[in-house]
């Protein structure tokens, strides 16, 4: 009898080790691949130039084109990598100069565009929101992870989202607009870019600026993306939509960027990511609804009418990493994590930096 219990004990002690041993391994193979995908993605995109350094959106030999929001990913990016010991407060710096030497006079908001050729640049003199609300989420990120210079990061972080309350904030809605040129005289001050609702970084916003203006545009913004949702039942959101006193409307294709204005594209793919990392209950429940919609998918692909219906035949990571996030801690969603992990696995497509850049950005996040 006592035998047969030390077998029993021993079996238990080896499945034991076998099962840690496993899971250790597992460990190990997706701080790898982490880590490969962050060496890609800094070696190909990230340009150091003196102190400075830029994200770089394309593969040109003649033209390089620097975006904010590229440079913000780029300060977001840094950050969570210098948090699993992958990059160096210096690594971000670089790129905190050049948004510096980069904002538009008289303002702490960075010019949305810049073309170098052959040592020279041009600058264009308008921001774009979203660039500027991703650097001071930055920021605020950096000054935790850097405390010695948390008062800088901090009060920097602070300037810019005074200017986006100045410059980019429709007072008559109480929404973001999409720039600083959509102002009370242009066309386009009641548009709003959906992907500009950022409820947890709102939220953070809020904690160090004490302002409850950014509560208020947090509430504001998701019951705008509410209202369009609960007239579709895929739960799918598009690029743009008009958001004004008399009420919310989707955006007509070619409204501003492309035909796709009014559908779920390239901008309103980033919603699944910017929604699930906070829990109130609106941003659950449409990203949720969402999630719903792509569980009975056979795959995701690269955009969406409002109806569900394909934009296009293939496939891209910027629309499957978000997805991925937003369903990695539901159990009801795992089936979405398991078809589309691959794009973790496989070398990132470097021709892109979009989908590189979006794709970079989460496993960060998840591994």
């Amino acid at each position: 009898m006592r035998t047969k219990k030390m077998k029993y004990l021993w079996f238990v002690v080896i499945l034991a080790i076998f099962c840690l041993t496993l899971f250790l391994a597992r460990s190990r193979s997706k701080v790898l691949m982490r880590n490969r995908i962050y060496r890609q993605w800094s070696e190909h995109f990230v340009v150091k130039d003196g102190k400075e350094a830029y994200v770089r959106t394309t593969n040109s030999d003649k033209n390089t084109v620097v975006l904010s929001e590229a440079q913000s990913y780029g300060m977001l990016i840094t950050v969570e990598a210098a948090s699993k010991g992958l990059a160096s407060q210096e690594d971000f710096d670089r790129l905190y100069r050049y948004y510096k030497n980069h904002r538009l006079d008289d303002t702490q908001l960075m010019s949305w565009k810049q073309i170098i050729n052959k040592g020279k640049v041009t600058v264009e003199d308008q921001n774009a929101t979203d660039g500027d609300l991703y650097i001071a989420y930055a920021l605020i990120q950096a000054s935790n992870q850097w405390p010695k210079q948390a008062k800088e990061y901090q009060k920097q972080a602070k300037a810019i989202l005074e200017d986006i309350l100045k410059y980019n904030f429709n007072e008559d809605t109480g929404v973001l607009t999409v720039g600083n040129w959509a102002n009370q005289d242009s066309e386009f001050y009641n548009l709003m870019r959906t992907s500009d609702t950022l409820p947890h970084y709102f939220q953070v916003f809020y904690q160090l600026s004490g302002n409850g203006q950014w509560l208020k545009i947090k509430d504001e913004m998701l019951k705008r993306l509410d209202q369009i949702s609960s007239h579709h039942e895929t739960g799918l959101l598009p690029d743009f939509i008009w958001a004004d006193e008399e009420g919310t409307r989707i955006a007509d294709p070619k409204t501003i960027e492309s035909k796709y204005d009014g559908a779920y594209s390239y901008n309103a793919c980033r919603l699944p990511y910017n929604l699930a990392q906070s829990q109130d209950k609106t941003s659950q429940k449409l990203v949720k609804k969402m999630l719903d919609f792509f569980m009975k998918q056979r795959n995701i692909y690269a955009g969406y009418d409002l109806k569900g219906n394909t934009l296009n035949q293939h496939q891209a990571a910027s629309f499957i990493a978000p997805v991925v996030y937003a369903a990695a801690d539901e159990n009801d969603y795992l089936k979405l994590v398991q078809q589309s992990k691959y794009i973790f696995m496989q070398d990132l497509p470097l021709g892109n930096y979009y989908d590189a850049t979006m794709t970079t950005m989460i496993a960060l996040d998840l591994f």
